[in-house]
This record gives C-alpha cells, sequence and structure tokens, in this order.
C-alpha cells in the first residue's frame, strides 16, 4: 500500500470513527435524558432485582473484591502499559511505523486520560437518579457508571490500535475489548452500586470517546 493510498484509507476510517463516536454521543444525550426524567426507573428496578447477588453470597463477594477495578488508578496505569506494548511490538521502531506507533500509544493515553477528567465532571453536570440501594446515600452520583466508561474507552482504543498496527487479530482483540466494560460495571451491579442505565450510559460514552480518540488516530498515523 502505498503512502498516498494508506492517506485515503486513514481519511476514510476518521470519517467512519467520527461517525461512531458521533452516534454514540448521541445515544449518550437521550439516555442521559431519560435517566434524568426518571423514565428508565421501572426497568432499572426489574434488572436489580434479576442481577443483585444476596448479602453473604460468594459472587457478591467476589464482586466487591473485584470492585477497584475500573478506577482510573487501574485503567490509567493499563493505557500506559498498552501504549508501551504498542511502541516496543516488533517493528515499531522501523522508519515507516514510529509515527503510526506513536499515534496510536497517544490515542490509548488520551482516551484514559479524558475519561479520568470527564468522570467527576459528569457527576456535577448531569442530572443524577437516586442511587441504588447498594449506596449508604440515595444522593451519590451514579450515571454513567464510571467502572464501564473509562475501562470501555480504554479497552476499545487499545483494541483498535493493536489490530490496525498488526499486533492482535481483531476477531480476538475486539470482542475482548467489548466484554471488558461488561466486566468491571457488571460486578457493581451485582453488589447494587450502580443501575443498568448507569452501565449503558459508561458504555456508551466509552464507545463515543474511544471512537474519537481513534479518529484523530486515523487522520495523524500517516505523514
Amino acid at each position: 500500500m502505498n503512502r498516498e493510498h494508506e492517506r485515503r484509507d486513514g481519511r476514510v476510517r476518521a470519517l467512519a470513527l467520527g461517525a461512531v463516536a458521533a452516534a454514540a454521543a448521541t445515544g449518550f444525550g437521550f439516555l442521559a435524558a431519560a435517566v434524568a426524567r426518571r423514565e428508565t426507573a421501572e426497568a432499572d428496578e426489574e434488572v436489580r432485582e434479576h442481577t443483585a447477588a444476596p448479602r453473604g453470597h460468594p459472587a457478591r463477594e467476589a464482586a466487591e473484591a473485584i470492585s477497584p477495578i475500573g478506577k482510573w488508578w487501574t485503567y490509567i496505569p493499563a493505557a500506559l502499559g498498552a501504549g508501551a506494548c504498542v511502541l516496543a511490538a516488533p517493528g515499531g521502531w522501523e522508519p515507516g511505523a514510529r509515527r503510526s506507533r506513536g499515534a496510536g500509544a497517544g490515542a490509548v493515553l488520551l482516551a484514559g486520560t479524558v475519561a479520568t477528567a470527564l468522570n467527576p465532571a459528569f457527576d456535577r453536570w448531569l442530572p443524577q437518579p437516586p442511587a441504588p440501594p447498594g449506596h449508604e446515600s440515595r444522593r451519590k452520583p451514579v450515571f454513567p457508571s464510571g467502572h464501564a466508561f473509562g475501562p470501555g474507552a480504554v479497552a476499545l482504543s487499545t483494541a483498535y490500535v493493536l489490530s490496525r498496527e498488526g499486533i492482535a487479530h481483531p476477531a480476538v482483540a475486539m470482542p475482548v475489548a467489548m466484554t471488558v466494560p461488561l466486566v468491571t460495571a457488571g460486578g457493581r451491579m451485582l453488589v447494587e452500586k450502580h443501575w443498568a442505565s448507569d452501565v449503558l450510559g459508561g458504555y456508551l460514552g466509552g464507545v463515543a470517546l474511544a471512537a474519537a480518540c481513534l479518529a484523530a488516530y486515523e487522520a495523524t498515523r500517516v505523514e
């Protein structure tokens, strides 16, 4: 593939990823509005009744034990590690690959950094539903789930960059990445710390953020 063809391909991919980011952000906005109007309350409560683990149940204890996974102090180091892996993979320092690998590592770290900044902003700016009964205070901000948002953004951007750079096969990397936020946030539903709408909101936000960062990666990876 010659350089001009790579540039055209990158522009097409950047536009497609931008469209994904816009669609996911729009979905996030509609969901946030529905949550603010309490239109999701009945469905959330029904899901909670089927997913909450009883107190003392091994599943609940396991979910409590892994609850730190999904906080910024776990996914930021993961983003740094993923970026380092991208740069250190075979061929990463060849002249044609240095810019692309650097842009990819930057996109992953950017996704994690922006997610970390946006989480407290969402807590302040977005109308919040009453917290699930797993929280001591019903006024605790819960939408969107940070356990889905940050890990989702980092995992999806990492999987895309690894696939694009030929480091991992997309048939393996992408399904794993899509599962990560469901695992990190699903445990919070088991212990009644998040509603299903919180997790869905975090997932949509993660997709939007990852796609936006990856669009920038595609637009800059080739000189």
